[in-house]
């Protein structure tokens, strides 16, 4: 409006503030034995970042929004083991080799800010930044899932932790086997432990499109519910697992951690009220706990056929070797809940992704 203006930062920076920095350790060996056809490698290392240039939310009465200052440092530890081996070499033109590869790693907090014993509402000093938490059901102390009066299950007000994104550990077998001038390898690999979200399980149950929603107890009250659409005094035929609270009492809370602090005054009884069962999936997978899938998954890797051609063909050219090869990647994906298996975990394995997306598959 032809008006003129002024307009400031609302970012305030520490007096002095540095870069972040990082602390490196690292130690390995390296060990051969029976004439180098059996060897062992290990390395372990150790990284230690921050003081990191960390946003800290101030008081707005300061004129400001956002302080940055140097604060939060994190410790990765980590380790990894190789062994090799030619169990069979050149026994009549006959060779094998083999490759194992075994690692894990493990970040945690090492300082928090100043002035904070809890960093980002659950962390403490020495847990791991990987640390996840989502929404839960409420369970009884034998682990059944306590409904509400509706039949749907009831949902624990304070995030609960459900587990952390990084995996365990990771592997990998590799195998060349070799007569005369024909070789095949071929390579498992994998990861164990660690957890993530399934966004697609999560919208196709909810919206009804998955098929899991058309089979079993599901689909036989979908159908149920379909005949009887918009008859009065209908209710759903779907009974949802777990248990009722009988006496009336309610849960009571703990507002830190969600812990049920009246298990002593609860009385249970099995669940027998009825639902929808698109209302009740849209409720019941809509809790994270509910589309929480294990990131444990292992590949056929590769697959790879060569052959040599005999050297006495290039006798008379300026070639040395000529070879030609076939290979396949990506053949086999293994997971064991097939529920999931609309997740190439391969893409994820990795990285702290709490929640999947929409994906291309790994190309085969």
């Amino acid at each position: 409006n032809n008006q003129v203006a002024g307009y400031a930062s609302d970012n305030l920076y520490q007096q002095g503030i540095n870069t972040s920095t990082r602390v490196n350790y690292e130690e390995g060996f390296d060990i051969k034995f029976l004439k180098n056809r059996l060897g062992l490698s290990g390395t372990a290392y150790q990284y230690i970042d921050g003081p990191q240039i960390l946003p800290n939310s101030i008081s707005t009465a300061t004129g400001y929004v956002t302080e940055f200052l140097n604060a939060l440092k994190t410790k990765k530890t980590g380790y990894e083991v190789s062994l090799t081996g030619t169990p069979i070499k050149n026994m009549g033109g006959f060779t094998w080799d083999v490759l194992v590869n075994w690692s894990t790693y493990k970040e945690i907090y090492q300082e928090l800010p100043p002035g904070q014993d809890i960093y980002a509402t659950f962390f403490q000093k020495g847990d791991r930044v990987d640390k996840f938490y989502g929404s839960a059901f409420v369970r009884t102390p034998d682990g059944k899932i306590i409904n509400g009066a509706n039949g749907e299950p009831l949902v624990n007000p304070v995030p609960q932790y459900l587990g952390h994104l990084d995996p365990n550990y990771t592997w990998s077998i590799y195998n060349n086997i070799r007569y005369k001038n024909l070789s095949l390898g071929f390579q498992f690999d994998g990861s164990v432990g660690g957890v993530t979200q399934d966004y697609v399980f999560n919208k196709t149950m909810r919206g009804g499109s998955n098929a899991l929603t058309a089979e079993g107890a599901l689909g036989a009250a979908r159908y149920q519910d379909w005949l009887n659409f918009g008859k009065t005094g209908y209710n759903g035929t779907y009974v949802g697992q777990g248990v009722t609270i009988s006496n009336g009492a309610a849960p009571n809370f703990d507002s830190k951690t969600g812990a049920v602090l009246n298990y002593g005054a609860l009385q249970y009884g099995p669940n027998t009220q009825t639902a929808f069962v698109q209302e009740y999936a849209s409720e019941y997978y809509n809790v994270s706990e509910a589309y929480l899938m294990s990131k444990t998954y292992a590949k056929l890797r590769e697959v790879t056929l060569s052959y040599d051609f005999p050297k006495r063909w290039l006798e008379r050219s300026f070639i040395t070797k000529i070879s030609a090869s076939i290979y396949g990647r990506n053949l086999l994906y293994f997971y064991k809940d097939p529920k999931f298996n609309d997740v190439d975990l391969d893409q994820y394995a990795n990285s702290r992704t709490s929640l999947t997306g929409l994906q291309s598959p790994t190309v085969r």
